[in-house]
């Protein structure tokens, strides 16, 4: 099965956004909140968005709140 994974870099600084929060959700006949998480140093979320049972084909929606980093 596939996974999502996100990888974020701050391009003012050519370096990846640490600490910035995502929120994650699924859009489909309403909107339903599946996940916050936050980027490691490296930019990265330390595990998948999304993986297994719970990636499926549905339309989704990231968040990228850069105002917290």
């Amino acid at each position: 099965m596939g996974r999502l994974t996100t990888h974020v870099l701050d391009t003012a600084s050519g370096k990846p956004a640490a600490g910035l929060k995502i929120e994650l959700y699924l859009l489909d006949g309403g909107v339903v909140h599946l996940k916050t998480v936050t980027t490691n140093a490296d930019g990265r979320a330390d595990g998948p968005l999304l993986e297994g049972q719970a990636f499926l084909q549905a339309t989704t929606n990231s968040a990228f709140m850069p105002g917290n980093i």
